[in-house]
């Protein structure tokens, strides 16, 4: 890697012709952080997000939680459906 590249900036590069969608995705999220919203933040409301698609109540105390590390982690839906919480629908979200 060259000195004089800033190595906080890596565009997104897709390999494949059916990867346009990530790549719009990825140009989103890089906005979004351009303009002042940390990953962090970012997280927090994918977790509320992951929350409303399980039907979770607002007052329910895992919206008091922290946000968990890994969203991905197999053991927060498996938490979320031994509390009685499942995904309430596919439907892509805009």
């Amino acid at each position: 890697m060259s000195k004089n590249k800033l190595n906080s900036y890596f565009p997104a590069a897709v390999d494949d012709v059916n990867a346009a969608p990530f790549s719009d995705i990825q140009k989103r999220l890089d906005d979004i952080q351009d303009s002042g919203m940390t990953a962090l933040a970012i997280r927090n409301i994918l977790f509320h997000k992951m929350l409303d698609l399980h039907a979770v109540p607002q007052d329910h105390y895992l919206r008091n939680e922290s946000t968990p590390e890994r969203l991905d982690d197999p053991s927060l839906i498996n938490k979320l459906n031994e509390l009685g919480f499942y995904r309430t629908s596919s439907r892509v979200m805009h």
